[in-house]
């Protein structure tokens, strides 16, 4: 490479480098201008130096040097690892973190839970929904950590690093299964969202896609029982990837595998137990229910049925609008589903158009909600999901110091262009067939 272009290739890397610890140490959420100078900066070194791929091994220092970088702070982007510390809290003086709301430790008090965590809590006023996996992660975190919240923070982080680099691993080596570049696992590795999310954020969407990814790998390699260890431990952290499991049916169908996607519920089951009573029952529910027909944040069929709805019935009905739009969603994914096993697709592309069907009913969709199509993006040869990464940061636009409040036109400008883009892939790989 000329001095000229190597010179510019490095200067790329630092101003990657920059942003990404910019947001991730100092500048806080409701900074809207400098957090999107930053976010934008890091987003262009980021395209950059995935294009340029010059030095593997630099990339690879690289995306470990800025997560490394982000252990210093704790988050300023996201305050659940508040609700994390408190349910380990919780656990760790042998108390089920869904026995009671927050409140109530208020006037009976816990050790290690103080009037300062409540007030850091994003959902005071509803029951936690994190399943048993998290909650252990919570424990070990708080009873390392010894009350110091970013050492607790940080047991997480290592957890959430160690998982990235296995994805990053386990995206190299399915790109070579399906005879593509492995130089592509870098669009993940580096991925400003991917990175603040999961190492920056503590998301555990990180954890999911390396299970979804061992589950995929070791299907591809008719490795029955890991492939159903992976999948089940994708939905024991979190309870969304049982949307695979009806097309993994189908698919093992043509070759003895349809017993995969039964395991792996089982496995799921038992990854519950720990905490499978009927207070964990009751808790669970109502958070569910809460997060179906109360909450919602960045949706887009939603939001139009919600003025429809205010139309007809002149408020907001979204206690009939989200069980609603979940009946159609779980339509849309059966037919996507049956379409995937006639057409033979790969699992890649199809748990990425599953996903892309559950986010466009889905009344709430957090920027780490869309990560795991990056990874299935990449290796089924589909880029939209690289853009949205890009656009749905800037949701981040609606915080403020008082609250939060996001400007529709934010809304119409990501799903308008993540839509075209979606169609226009869609368009030239049908003309090339």
């Amino acid at each position: 490479m000329p001095s000229q272009q190597k010179t510019g290739y490095y200067t790329f890397l630092v101003i990657y480098i920059l942003a990404i610890f910019s947001i991730g140490s100092w500048v806080e959420r409701y900074q809207t201008v400098p957090l999107l100078l930053a976010y934008c900066s890091a987003f262009m070194g980021y395209v950059f130096i995935s294009i340029k791929r010059e030095d593997s091994k630099t990339l690879l220092s690289v995306g470990i040097l800025v997560r490394i970088l982000l252990f210093i702070s704790l988050p300023t982007l996201s305050d659940d690892l508040y609700r994390f510390i408190w349910d380990g809290t919780l656990l760790k003086n042998s108390i089920h973190p869904f026995a009671q709301l927050p409140s109530y430790y208020l006037d009976n008090p816990v050790e290690g839970l103080s009037q300062e965590l409540y007030d850091r809590l994003n959902s005071p006023n509803y029951f936690s929904i994190y399943p048993p996996l998290n909650q252990l992660i919570f424990w070990l975190s708080v009873t390392l950590g010894q009350s110091d919240w970013l050492f607790s923070a940080n047991i997480i982080r290592v957890i959430l690093v160690a998982a990235d680099v296995g994805s990053f691993f386990l995206l190299r080596k399915l790109l070579k299964l399906y005879d593509k570049p492995t130089s592509l696992a870098y669009w993940y590795w580096l991925n400003p969202l991917v990175i603040l999310e999961f190492t920056g954020n503590l998301h555990f969407e990180g954890l999911v896609v390396f299970f979804l990814l061992t589950g995929i790998y070791f299907f591809e390699k008719n490795r029955k029982s890991l492939s159903a260890a992976g999948l089940g431990l994708a939905i024991g952290m979190k309870l969304l990837p049982m949307i695979y499991l009806p097309f993994l049916f189908l698919k093992g169908l043509k070759n003895k595998k349809w017993w995969i996607s039964i395991v792996a519920g089982l496995i799921a089951i038992v990854t519950l137990l720990p905490m499978l009573d009927t207070t964990f029952l009751k808790g669970m529910q109502t958070s569910l229910n809460l997060y179906f027909r109360s909450f919602e944040f960045n949706a887009s069929s939603y939001f139009i049925a919600r003025e429809i709805g205010t139309w007809i019935y002149g408020y907001n009905n979204i206690a009939l609008i989200g069980p609603l739009l979940s009946a159609l969603s779980f339509i849309s994914i059966m037919v996507i589903s049956i379409i995937a096993y006639l057409k033979n697709w790969s699992l890649p592309k199809t748990f990425l158009f599953i996903l892309t069907i559950y986010l466009i009913f889905a009344t709430t969709v957090h920027p780490w909600y869309i990560l795991p199509l990056v990874a299935f993006g990449i290796l089924s040869g589909y880029w939209y999901s690289i853009i949205w990464s890009f656009l749905i940061f800037f949701t981040y636009i609606g915080y403020h110091k008082d609250g939060f409040e996001l400007p529709m036109f934010i809304i119409v400008i990501e799903y308008l262009i993540t839509g075209l883009a979606l169609l226009f892939e869609l368009r030239m790989k049908k003309v090339k067939t």
